[in-house]
């Protein structure tokens, strides 16, 4: 667990530029305030041996890199040698799952506000799954104002 915060403070000192947050866990930060930062991940030709449990390891591990609180996780395989899709609901929203492995293919979902780095967890599940391409898509929701 120690290792663990050691290496959220060093991502944090290096990612994170200065942000405050609201009290209803808006994000202010360069100018702007917004409800939180939505990531969408496609990682292909993943090493993955498509298993529950290693999944939710990969996922759990994820999400306390990423500073948030889980609350739920749950996981379905469609069929033997299948894909899997999930949810974890967290206090400050949620990630999602779904797999392909017939196409060697994983895409997540990411969304938090809050207190929370959002790329930090895209970034281990980056390395976790050492895919061949990966697409990084990264939206602030909820955009309401710009900070003069």
């Amino acid at each position: 667990m120690e290792h663990l915060m050691k290496e959220r403070a060093i991502y944090q000192k290096k990612i994170i530029p200065s942000k405050n947050i609201s009290r209803d866990h808006f994000i202010i930060e360069n100018k702007q305030e917004y409800a939180g930062c939505h990531i969408l991940l496609d990682l292909w030709h993943v090493e993955f041996n498509n298993s529950i449990k290693t999944l939710k390891k990969i996922i759990c591990q994820s999400i306390k890199i990423s500073g948030a609180t889980l609350l739920h996780l749950h996981l379905h395989r469609f069929g033997k040698e299948q894909g899997i899709s999930g949810v974890a609901v967290l206090a400050e929203s949620h990630m999602s799952v779904h797999t392909w492995p017939e196409r060697g293919y994983v895409a997540f979902d990411i969304f938090m506000c809050g207190d929370t780095n959002p790329q930090l967890a895209a970034e281990y599940l980056v390395k976790t799954f050492k895919p061949k391409k990966e697409i990084l898509k990264k939206i602030k929701r909820g955009v309401i104002k710009v900070v003069k």
